[in-house]
């Protein structure tokens, strides 16, 4: 007897035996009960869901013996020539084999024909657009004004590739992606039909690996019980597919927030060594780190992330030892390592770069804290002169910068958006007192911005348009700044500290160039002296990590 796939064996047969499209098989049966079924459906979806099952199960409850009824009894001939495939009235075309204009032409030829036993000839058109615009146009009039014994059933898994002219005929159905829940619920009635003895965890790892496909999840299940023949462990489930393990993504994990090179690169050999695939370590670790970010973010694990709840309680672990910069810059490498070996780079380099530079990082915190601690600073020292602007105007370490700049382009972008509320005037004081925070908060994107910041000063407000004046002689640094790139993330920034989006306009004034203050020997005081007097800078200095580089008396 050929041996038949559990994902064929175990198609649903009715409506209620879809899993996850109760929204979609609900409004299709209540069509078919009030009569009010159009002529031309359109399934879209992601692979494995349901899409072309629930086109067979609608074409049997339209031609079934009892029907139209919302449930075929699948038993009558017409029910069971659908379900082996051989029925004369429901057509099944693939659109990627048949998506010329010829069998288009056939297709209009042969509709105009009655169908031989059941009630609806219905044509069945599977990832439709693969079929070539002459096609779709040939298929145009056919498919708007069809015979009414006539149904068409659409299915796609890219409905954004569809003419707009096929989508305005079509009652489109957009099919989601089944939830893991749903997935083990209808593996676990599987391993009973097939008598399989299985661990509770191979359940959970199938359906997470599946990626919302119920026919993947069968399809793994399936293979599994090939594997072993006694009782499927998740060890077996791990050798069989290839995949990682827990164990190894939280090695993994301990070693890049341990800062443990090699660790790692040790840990990088071995995985590779035992025949692992590179991508798909790096695929599941950056999923590791995506748990790890929900929980940083405090939202409710159990709605977001698919684990048993002990690896949960880990994952809130080790996500203690990291800010949400350090897991913003880690996934940002991590995808970039993806995009790597998708140019064909070797692999072990790949990884061993990647390791390399999540172990080697500085500790990094995410511009809004950073942004939410210096207005408080600025307030405690505002008695502190200006350094010179040939001195660093920040305590910020150069080294943060760089690892702010490896961040991802749109993390920086949602960061630095600006704020909710809708442009407006702000005062010209307020500008003002916002000046210093922008150029030192601008330090830790960009200290070249910063130091050509310090050069401006704002000199005039028109509603949301604030003018920085800067001497004639540094055109250039005007000119730098006007650079698109430059002028977005600068005002970004701004809007951010004065909570009201704003815009900068740079011009050219006759005011001298800002020139350091001399200082006497008297004026000096120590580091200590000066954390003693403000309290305050001590704090700075173990927020960013910086040291004191100028300080005078009269502070």
């Amino acid at each position: 007897m050929t041996y038949i796939p559990f994902a064929r064996k175990h198609r649903p047969q009715d409506f209620d035996g879809v899993i996850g499209q109760e929204h979609i098989t609900t409004t299709l049966k209540n069509a078919i009960s009030l009569n009010r079924v159009h002529h031309a459906y359109l399934f879209a979806g992601p692979r494995g869901i349901g899409k072309t099952s629930t086109a067979r199960i609608l074409s049997k409850a339209l031609n079934c013996e009892k029907g139209p009824t919302p449930t075929p009894c699948n038993k009558c001939v017409s029910c069971q020539e659908i379900t082996g495939g051989s029925s004369m009235d429901v057509i099944e075309i693939d659109g990627a084999s048949n998506r010329g204009i010829d069998e288009i032409r056939n297709l209009r030829e042969t509709v105009k024909y009655s169908p031989s036993n059941g009630r609806y000839k219905i044509y069945i058109i599977d990832e439709v657009h693969m079929l070539t615009t002459e096609a779709f146009n040939a298929l145009l009039k056919t498919l708007e004004e069809p015979p009414a014994h006539v149904k068409f059933i659409f299915a796609t898994t890219e409905p954004h590739k569809l003419p707009a002219t096929i989508l305005s005929r079509c009652q489109r159905f957009d099919f989601r992606r089944i939830p893991v829940k749903d997935i083990i619920a209808k593996l676990k009635e599987l391993a009973v039909q097939e008598k399989l003895d299985i661990e509770e965890d191979v359940f959970l790892y199938a359906a997470s690996s599946s990626e919302g496909s119920m026919r993947d999840a069968e399809s793994v299940l399936d293979q599994l019980s090939s594997f072993s023949k006694g009782k499927i462990r998740l060890e077996d489930a791990v050798e069989s597919l290839g995949m990682i393990n827990q164990e190894t993504l939280f090695k993994a994990a301990g070693f890049i927030i341990g800062k443990d090179t090699k660790g790692a690169l040790l840990l990088v050999g071995d995985i590779l060594n035992s025949g692992k695939d590179a991508r798909q370590f790096l695929t599941e670790l950056l999923g590791h780190f995506r748990n790890i970010m929900i929980i940083k973010s405090g939202v409710s694990s159990e709605e977001l992330i698919d684990l048993p709840k002990d690896a949960i309680e880990k994952i809130k672990t080790q996500s203690q030892g990291l800010s949400q910069g350090d897991i913003f810059y880690i996934i940002s490498v991590l995808s970039n390592g993806l995009k790597m070996i998708k140019q064909l780079l070797p692999e072990r380099i790949v990884l061993e770069l990647c390791v390399i530079k999540l172990t080697s990082r500085d500790s990094i915190s995410s511009i809004e804290e950073i942004l939410a601690k210096l207005p408080e600073l600025e307030k405690h020292s505002s008695g502190l002169p200006e350094p010179a602007p040939q001195a660093p105007r920040t305590v910020v370490p150069e080294k943060y910068s760089r690892d702010i700049k490896k961040a991802d382009n749109n993390t920086e972008k949602a960061v630095l958006s600006s704020p909710s509320g809708a442009s407006g005037s702000v005062e010209i004081s307020r500008a003002k007192d916002a000046w210093p925070i922008l150029v030192k908060a601008m330090a830790v994107k960009k200290m070249s911005i910063s130091t050509y910041l310090a050069e401006g000063e704002p000199d005039s407000v028109n509603g949301h348009i604030i003018s920085v004046a800067f001497p004639r002689e540094l055109n250039f640094h005007r000119e730098v700044l006007e650079e698109k790139h430059n002028k977005d993330a600068v005002e970004a920034a701004l809007s951010q500290i004065l909570d009201v989006r704003v815009s900068l306009r740079f011009i050219a004034t006759d005011r001298e160039i800002k020139k350091p203050e001399p200082e006497s020997p008297s004026s000096i005081i120590t580091k200590e002296e000066l954390k003693k007097k403000e309290p305050i800078i001590d704090t700075a200095l173990n927020i960013f990590g910086g040291k004191i580089l100028r300080s005078t008396r009269n502070a």
